[in-house]
């Protein structure tokens, strides 16, 4: 334990990785967090990312995006519309649950979406 703390301590890219990871509005395992399921999105060719995502109540959100949003917008944006939370579960059905340590990925390379080269480099 006293070795991974050195470590840590001149390492800072993983010391980055880690306070990134803690900040991040994505729920960790064993915490409480509102569940969302997102069985619903789609890239318009406006070059945005339209994520449908369903709480256990059964309401939906539709939440409109970049097409390089990562998964840590798309949590954000679900916690501010919930109240008293700072972190959410998303269920992506077929691709999984991401953690804290998965949000920086983008929400098209979670889920397998295609994107078009010119939405690829960000200039839609």
């Amino acid at each position: 334990m006293k070795y991974a703390a050195e470590e840590l301590l001149y390492n800072y890219e993983a010391r980055r990785e880690i306070l990134e990871a803690a900040a991040s509005p994505l729920g960790a395992a064993c915490s409480r967090a509102p569940i969302f399921t997102v069985p619903d999105f789609v890239f318009q060719e406006s070059g945005t990312l339209v994520v449908v995502a369903h709480n256990l109540a059964g309401d939906s959100k539709t939440e409109v995006f970049a097409a390089q949003a990562i998964l840590a917008d798309l949590a954000r944006r679900l916690v501010e519309r919930q109240d008293r939370c700072r972190t959410v579960f998303i269920d992506f059905p077929g691709h999984g649950a991401p953690t804290p340590w998965d949000w920086g990925k983008t929400i098209a390379e979670w889920t397998g979406i295609a994107l078009p080269l010119e939405a690829q480099d960000g200039s839609c």
